[in-house]
């Protein structure tokens, strides 16, 4: 090395024997790369947000699964993306402080220990490229997501799209009334309460085998026409006596006119027993219900032909889905299914 070249003050940055770029140009490359990768993380994480807010209002309307899964995938890219811009931000953190190490010791001419740090800067920059890429990545997986969630939404047709079920009741088939009975009896011993049976016509004896009390509704009806019936009498005698009494063709007024008070009397307990009828059988029967789970099943749309039924509900509080079934398969039925029904 000449005297010249000993006396030239170095530039800061520039390594001795290397045509490479300067360390500093490596430490910023790095930087920048590391910038780079967290706003691909930041973009990223907007996308598996938007995914999972829109997973969440597809919950309140339609049950799909693929909707929340892409959500998952988006919010997992996510978080790939983060672990990837942190460990980029790292890896610039080393290029830099290298740089500088190795700008100090070109400056004060120890070549050996500038390369070393050189090369550490370099190392360091190209894990940060690496990470910045993979960031990248991460952000299109998150997208692509995304993307597919949104289809999902649209089509409601990919896989997992079938809404979630849970199983509603046991439903046992029998060929004959008497097997039917036989069966009733033995669920009534066994002190289940929500369970009911179906056939196709009314069945003698039913009643008795399943334990039913008498109903109310006749109790209903006749409180509500006593209500019509009173309601009409003392309705005429407050207009009669009261409110307007004029006497036409002389005519009494008061209980002596009560042939007249017929037919108000009649319209009325009848309109009021009809009224306590229907609403009575409205409350006791639990309708109107537009829907219920037994017609999920195929089988059921014989109740109405030839075949005889027997359901159990999951609510009652003595259901297990294994004694249950074992309860039903023992009354020898010709089918058993457990009957599902859509959640929400």
């Amino acid at each position: 090395m000449s005297d010249d070249n000993k006396n030239e003050p170095r530039k800061k940055g520039t390594l001795i024997g290397v045509g490479a770029p300067s360390a500093e140009e490596i430490a910023a490359d790095a930087a920048e790369k590391a910038k780079a990768a967290a706003d691909e993380a930041d973009t990223a994480e907007r996308i598996a947000d938007r995914a999972a807010r829109e997973a969440a209002d597809d919950e309140k309307h339609v049950p799909t699964k693929a909707t929340a899964k892409a959500a998952a995938e988006a919010d997992d890219a996510a978080e790939e993306a983060e672990v990837d811009a942190s460990s980029a931000k790292a890896a610039a953190e080393v290029a830099k402080s290298a740089a500088k190490k190795a700008s100090k010791a070109a400056l004060q001419g120890d070549e050996e220990h500038a390369k070393e740090e050189a090369d550490k800067a370099v190392a360091a920059a190209d894990r940060a490229s690496k990470a910045a890429k993979a960031a990248s990545s991460a952000k299109d997986q998150a997208l692509a997501a995304q993307k597919k969630a949104d289809h999902a939404r649209m089509t409601h047709e990919g896989e997992g799209d079938e809404p979630e079920k849970r199983p509603a009741l046991y439903l046992a088939e029998y060929q004959t009334p008497e097997a039917l009975a036989e069966a009733a009896k033995k669920v009534r011993d066994a002190g289940y309460e929500k369970w009911d049976c179906h056939t196709p016509y009314p069945v003698h004896g039913l009643d008795d085998a399943m334990g039913l009390k008498p109903t109310k509704i006749g109790f209903v009806s006749f409180i509500a026409g006593m209500t019509g019936l009173a309601s009409a009498v003392l309705m005429i005698q407050f207009m009669n006596n009261w409110d307007y009494p004029v006497i036409i063709g002389g005519k009494p007024n008061g209980i002596g006119a009560f042939p007249s008070m017929v037919p108000i009397m009649f319209e009325l307990t009848i309109l009021l027993t009809g009224f306590g009828t229907l609403f009575g059988l409205f409350h006791f029967t639990k309708l109107p219900r537009h829907h219920h789970p037994i017609f999920e099943s195929d089988r059921f749309e014989a109740a109405t032909d030839d075949k005889f039924f027997l359901s159990i509900e999951v609510g009652d509080e003595k259901f297990d889905m294994k004694k249950t079934r074992a309860l039903l398969e023992s009354t020898h039925p010709s089918h058993v299914e457990l009957v599902e029904e859509e959640v929400g």
